[in-house]
């Protein structure tokens, strides 16, 4: 999924400047007008690309907390199991015990 979002931002880019390349090779225009359509365009490009780093940056951070958070939900799922499995070794280490002092009793 995030290759494709750095393929579109890398498409609007690509577009961006040929349309700009386009716009200077056809545009009527005198040379300081250019210039400055083309600083304006340089201008909007910029704050377009801050907007997609701000929002890149936005979703790195909801991603991390996802997975800090099933990272915590792991390692509690962990901790469970391990009791479980420490609880069930001590019932059966009991038996065992019990077994083999009944089975030495009965000798």
């Amino acid at each position: 999924m995030s290759n494709e979002r750095g393929q579109g931002a890398f498409l609007f880019l690509a577009g961006l400047t040929v349309g700009a390349a386009l716009g200077v090779l056809f545009a009527p225009q005198s040379g300081k007008e250019t210039r400055e359509h083309i600083g304006e365009r340089g201008r909007k490009a910029k704050a377009d690309l801050d907007e997609l780093v701000a929002e890149g940056q936005e979703r790195w951070r909801e991603a991390k907390g996802k997975v800090k958070e099933k990272a915590t939900m792991t390692r509690e799922e962990v901790d469970d199991l391990l009791k479980y499995l420490f609880e069930e070794g001590r019932d059966l280490w009991d038996r065992v015990k019990h077994q083999t002092h009944k089975s030495s009793a009965d000798v």
